[in-house]
Formats: structure tokens, sequence, C-alpha cells
């Protein structure tokens, strides 16, 4: 096969994780990409294409030659890596034929390490995107030496002590995934560093410690016989700006009462409310959601619980018998979905308490919202870290070893340095100076800005099979 210049206009393959933390932010590439003239393709479940095909019929992806295929099944529930051997046998199996010469790069979320043969066999610049930070792609791209060197939580010689691998430092295994797919990660590790690029869902002025370690030791992201992977940091990859007006305009997806809730919110103090949501993956264990709540009547703090409850439990035995009668004016304990980046941008909203999942960090942030640092699993750890001890735009929820297992006296003290107005004056002040960093990032001629710019050139310019 004979390699040329790209024939009329660019195209991309896009091939998304399904879950909803992974989908979300890669959508946004797609957005851009499409706002920069790049047409694409994407593979994803029947689902995630019928959504992007209702995006599409809004004009959300103008004139463009787009398409979306269903090869992968239906499994949005199931989080990495369970998902990834169904993933990659339906990739294996695949009734779609993939014609290489259509296009100039694949694009591909972090877990979707098996493309990068096909990617290889075709000729095709295969660019990763990492939905975490710049500290979690430093653990992950050098997760082999980690386990080679013991450094995990299992270890009990080494889980209190700081890793002495490049850029991990500041951490202990304490803050580290708890890796039980040893073999998925180790796939993982090798198919970043074969990686052409690694798309960021980060921005220069919170990753730049990182971004410099791997800049300066390209050692770090090398694998022999190929160039090292391009660095693109071009987040945050959220709607900006947002509008607490939209909240309005959401509430047969919010569900039954929700415009009442936005009358509660509207009704409240600026900067007042504690908006509490752990994430739609994992529940509050049920000592943690008690100690939550003897904590919200300790400090009488207005609050907004987004809580998610396990299969068959209610609010009522979940929580201490009376609590919401207690609290009714207190605030409000809610159970199904809500539109949590709009309810951030609430001028009511004054304190974030969070798992630190990344995208819910990219979204306070953004909102200018300062974080309870509450982890409970996969990177979370690392990038509560990073925003207490290194960023200083959290408060550290003191948990133990287990994460979770902590008494109302711990949640109160958070809850109350973060809410008070002279205790948390400065966590305040460094998240409000970081949601100027952003903005700056992704203005015109911002850090982002021009990444994603030379991300599109690079594309416009590429080889591909013909």
């Amino acid at each position: 096969m004979a390699v040329d210049s790209v024939r009329g206009p660019a195209r991309a393959l896009l091939v998304p994780l399904q879950t909803e933390g992974h989908f979300k932010p890669f959508l946004q590439i797609a957005r851009r990409l499409a706002k920069s003239r790049i047409s694409f393709t994407v593979l994803s479940n029947q689902e995630r294409c019928d959504e992007l095909s209702r995006y599409k019929a809004n004009g959300e992806f103008g004139d463009l030659d787009v398409d979306f295929v269903p090869l992968f099944r239906d499994f949005l529930k199931l989080t990495p890596p369970k998902s990834l051997p169904h993933m990659l046998d339906d990739w294996k199996d695949r009734s779609v034929e993939i014609d290489p010469s259509r296009y100039a790069c694949i694009i591909t979320d972090m877990f979707n390490y098996f493309l990068h043969d096909d990617a290889v066999k075709w000729g095709i610049p295969v660019y990763t995107f990492t939905t975490t930070g710049c500290y979690s792609l430093l653990y992950l791209i050098q997760v082999e030496k980690i386990v080679e060197e013991g450094w995990l939580f299992s270890n009990p010689d080494k889980k209190h002590q700081s890793i002495t691998l490049p850029g991990l430092e500041l951490f202990s295994p304490l803050h580290c995934p708890r890796l039980q797919a040893g073999e998925v990660f180790s796939k993982l590790a090798v198919s970043l560093r074969k990686s052409d690029g690694l798309l960021f869902n980060s921005f220069e002025a919170f990753d730049k410690k990182p971004l410099e370690i791997m800049s300066r030791q390209p050692e770090i992201t090398q694998f022999p016989g190929k160039a090292n992977p391009k660095l693109f940091a071009i987040g945050p990859l959220v709607s900006l700006p947002l509008s607490s007006e939209n909240l309005h305009e959401l509430t047969s997806e919010a569900g039954d009462n929700w415009s009442e809730i936005i009358d509660w919110l509207d009704g409240q103090r600026k900067s007042s409310v504690l908006f509490i949501s752990l994430g739609s993956v994992q529940s509050l264990p049920q000592t943690g959601a008690i100690a939550f709540a003897e904590a919200l009547e300790q400090t009488g703090v207005p609050f907004f619980w987004v809580l998610r409850l396990p299969p068959g439990h209610s609010v009522e035995e979940y929580l201490p018998p009376g609590f919401e009668a207690r609290t009714k004016k207190q605030g409000i304990v809610w159970t199904q979905w809500v539109p949590q980046q709009q309810l951030l941008q609430h001028p009511c909203i004054g304190g974030f308490l969070s798992h630190c999942g990344w995208n819910s960090l990219m979204e306070a942030i953004s909102a200018g919202v300062p974080i309870a640092a509450c982890p409970m699993y996969a990177e979370q750890g690392l990038n509560a870290k990073q925003i207490v001890d290194v960023l200083q735009i959290a408060v550290e929820m003191k948990y133990t070893e287990d994460y979770l297992d902590f008494d109302s006296e711990t949640v109160a003290a958070a809850i109350d340095t973060l809410m008070d107005e002279h205790k948390g004056a400065k966590i305040r002040q460094n998240v409000l100076n970081m949601q100027t960093a952003i903005f700056e990032a992704v203005a015109e001629g911002g850090t982002s800005y021009r990444s994603f710019e030379e991300f599109i050139s690079l594309i416009r310019n590429q080889k591909t099979v013909t």
C-alpha cells in the first residue's frame, strides 16, 4: 500500500469508551473537531450512536460528513476494566468493514488499548485520549515498574512510603488505584507509550509539574523503536460558559419536583449551600452516609445532597431515622439524576463535597467552587492529593486506608473549614485563581486553545494509506 497525502478534507476515526465519565469529554472532542471542519466516524454502541444522531439532527456538527456506527454491544452500566474484554471481542469479531484509506488518524479512549495493533497494520497514527489528569497518566504509563517494584496498596512494606518513580514522589500506594487487573493495565501502559500523541483533559496551569516531568524526562513515555508521543493538554473539556438559568430548562430530564428544587436553590444566600455528589458509579457505604448525615446536622450548613442508593434501599432506611424531617428547612436529599455542571454554576453553591472524579473536578473549578475531597476508588486518591497539597483548592477529608471509613466529626470538620468564610478564604481564592486560568487556557490564544490547534494542524497534514 502506498503512502500519500490526504486528499480532500481530513477525516478521523473516533472510538470513545461508552461509560458516561469517558464519553462526555470525548463528545467535546467531537464538537471541537466539527468546529475545525474535521469530518469523523464514531464507533460506539447503539445507545451512544442514537445520542450522537440526535446531536447531529439538532445541528451540533453543522453540515459536516459525520457518521456513527454501532459496533460495540450495550454495556454502559459496566465500568472499565470489566468492559474491556467485551470490547476486545466485539472488535475482533466486527462485522463492520473499516476502510483505513478513509482516515487520517484514529482518536481513541485510553482504555481501548487493543486498537493500536490495527493502527500499525493500517499505517494510521493513533492518538490516545486520557480522561484523567497527568499524574494519573504518569502512574498508568509506569504501571509495569510499579508492579515490579512493589508499589502496591497490598504490599505492607511500601504502602506508606513515597513512590520513587519519576513524577510520583508526592504519592504513596495509599493514594493509588487498587490494581486488580495487572495484565490489562500492562497492555494499557504499552499502548500509551506506543501512541503517536496523548490528549489530556487538563490544562497547563493545573498540571504544570507533571507535564514538565514528561517533557524533560522523555524516557518515561518512550517505547523502543518508536518516537515519543506528542503531548497535547487541550482541557478542560467542559461546556463553557454555562448559566444557572439552564437549570430551569431541565425539569423533564431531572425528574419530578425539579422545579421545586430550583426554587429552593434560588432562595438561598450566595455561596451558602454545600453540594454533595460522589459520582454515578459507586454508592457511599451506609456507615459513611450516616456520618455525612450526622455531620450536616452538626454544622447546620445548607446542603443539596445527591445520594446514590444501592439497589433495593430507600432514603428512610439508609439515613438516620427522621433525618429528612429534621433537616427539611436546612437542605435536600435527592436520589435522581442532576445536571451537575449547571448546578455548580448556581450562585448559591459555596462548596462541593466530591469523590474527585476528573470530570467533577474540572466542572467545579470551572465554576469557581472549592472542594472537600472524598476519593472513593480508581485514581481519585491521586486527584485528591493534587488538589489538596499541590494546588490548595480543596479541603482534605481525613480518611483511613479503606477510604470511606470515617466518623461524623471528621466530615463535620471538613465541611466547617470549606464553608466557613474565614477558614476557607485561602482555598476559595485559590480556586477562583484557577478558574481564571481555565478561561485563559481555553480562550483564543490560550495554552489549551493553541494545543488543540496544533493537534488539528497535525491531522490536516497527516499522511494516510491510499
